[in-house]
């Protein structure tokens, strides 16, 4: 059962920090449930929160946004001027959905391409936000992309790539593969995490005996 960070109140207020946690939820390409699994609250928590019906302190909403996969001092930003943020990613929705049919903003589609594209932005160390500003996107822009909600172009893999430094074969080397090594190691970790320590042995003498192979 998911414990709620976050504690119901009677009262209603959206204030600037809340509009500015929901932009910040948005340019991550995170709908509400995406970011309620990260954040390890209910659905209806984070509702309440981004309609101003919960009480929060600055610590609790920090790790709310680190857990969503931003840091404070980007989440920073976004507060400065909320509701314009707010309007780009609005904005860049509608030109996206008027742009092509079907409602692409609507639906996933996380290609090989993007998870070639996270990978790669993940390896430089940098977040969604960092790399849209190198790439000279709008904030939300590779948030969108790696959730599968916009178009990846040629022309836009070729932008990113330069703009991150890397070269196509670095690209072509991971979206060709059979198995993308990356997205294993960190699924592998992850199961690593909930082993006791009996398990985490046998995992050891497992791993070795294959790499003797």
């Amino acid at each position: 059962m998911q414990e709620d960070p976050l504690k119901r109140s009677s009262v209603k207020n959206i204030t600037r920090t809340l509009v500015a946690f929901k932009a910040a939820r948005l340019s991550l390409g995170l709908n509400r449930r995406q970011a309620a699994e990260r954040c390890s609250c209910s659905i209806r928590a984070l509702e309440q929160l981004e309609n101003g019906r919960c009480n929060y302190t600055e610590d609790r909403l920090k790790r709310l946004i680190e857990k969503m996969g931003m840091t404070w001092s980007e989440f920073l930003r976004f507060q400065d001027a909320p509701e314009k943020a707010l309007a780009q990613i609005d904005a860049y929705n509608l030109e996206r959905t008027l742009s092509r049919k079907p409602r692409r903003n609507l639906y996933k589609l996380v290609t090989k391409e993007v998870r070639a594209i996270r990978i790669l932005r993940k390896r430089r160390g940098i977040s969604q936000y960092k790399a849209s500003e190198i790439c000279g996107f709008k904030e939300c822009t590779f948030g969108l992309i790696e959730a599968g909600r916009t178009d990846l172009t040629d022309k836009k893999i070729d932008h990113i790539l330069r703009s991150l430094g890397y070269k196509r074969q670095d690209f072509d080397k991971i979206a060709c593969a059979d198995v993308i090594a990356d997205e294993v190691i960190s699924e592998i970790n992850s199961l690593l995490q909930i082993l006791d320590d009996q398990g985490l042995h046998t995992v050891l003498t497992m791993i070795k005996a294959l790499a003797k192979k």
